[in-house]
């Protein structure tokens, strides 16, 4: 009983963790959110157009995602083991495809601030999602 106990927090704890980066850009974007981030990527007018599609595009993905699965961040409803397998395999696709089509727009540089700013997001949304 102890081990199939533990064996499950450590798989929450793992597919928690992988989760955290698709969990922190799933969240709506604010204006001040834009503004900020625009300004660290330091974007140029065409690029502040092009990547406004992706990121939309992205976090309708994952919001889309979130509702199949059953997850709600305002009330802490999350899947189980097996929906939260299923729920990262789908962020990780989404997470994939957003990058791959920001790396066309953005530069090396650029790409590398991005990655940095989505990883200072899953530590705060970490804090959210943990209840």
């Amino acid at each position: 009983m102890m081990k199939s106990l533990k064996r499950t927090i450590a798989i929450f704890a793992v597919v928690g963790a992988t989760l955290m980066p698709a969990v922190a850009t799933a969240q709506s974007l604010t204006p001040q959110d834009v503004a900020k981030m625009e300004a660290r990527l330091n974007l140029t007018p065409e690029q502040r157009a092009a990547i406004d599609p992706v990121l939309r595009s992205s976090m309708t993905a994952r919001s889309t995602s979130f509702q199949k699965h059953g997850v709600d961040l305002k009330t802490c409803k999350r899947p189980g083991a097996l929906g939260l397998i299923r729920l990262n395999k789908d962020m990780n696709r989404i997470n994939a495809d957003t990058r791959t089509r920001l790396a066309a727009i953005l530069t090396a540089a650029q790409l590398r601030e991005y990655d940095k700013i989505v990883a200072e997001q899953t530590v705060i949304v970490k804090k959210k999602i943990m209840c």
